[in-house]
């Protein structure tokens, strides 16, 4: 059974990201290392109708990650959410589908863990 999760308390709606229009917003999500291994570098993901994640594009080593399709990363009405795509439902955040992600925010999958974040950058 993995180490215990712990989640940052949910943003207060004064707290919540509000991006400009000369703003990009894109997310990423950084591997954390298991005992023994070196340090991974995080990817990053642009905002997008949808970034599908498979063992490819998260870590490719990791026989846990579903090779076809883990989950899929989409951006809507200024927020990052996250649905389970697996065939075996084996990714975790908080619980659910489609739930919104907050930075911070620890995701499961397989038997990796990541740590999502949001950034920006200038158009």
């Amino acid at each position: 059974m993995p180490e215990e999760i712990v989640v940052p308390p949910p943003m207060t709606e004064e707290e919540e990201l509000e991006y400009n229009e000369n703003e990009i917003p894109f997310c990423t999500l950084k591997p954390l290392s298991l005992p023994g291994e070196r340090a991974m570098q995080e990817e990053v993901y642009e905002e997008e109708s949808e970034v599908l994640l498979d063992r490819r594009n998260t870590v490719p080593h990791d026989v846990t990650i579903d090779e076809e399709l883990q989950a899929c990363l989409f951006f809507s009405d200024g927020h990052w959410f996250i649905e389970d795509r697996s065939r075996d439902n084996s990714t975790y955040v908080h619980a659910g589908a489609g739930i919104k992600l907050e930075p911070g925010d620890i995701i499961r999958m397989g038997e990796r863990k990541f740590e999502f974040n949001i950034k920006t950058r200038k158009k």
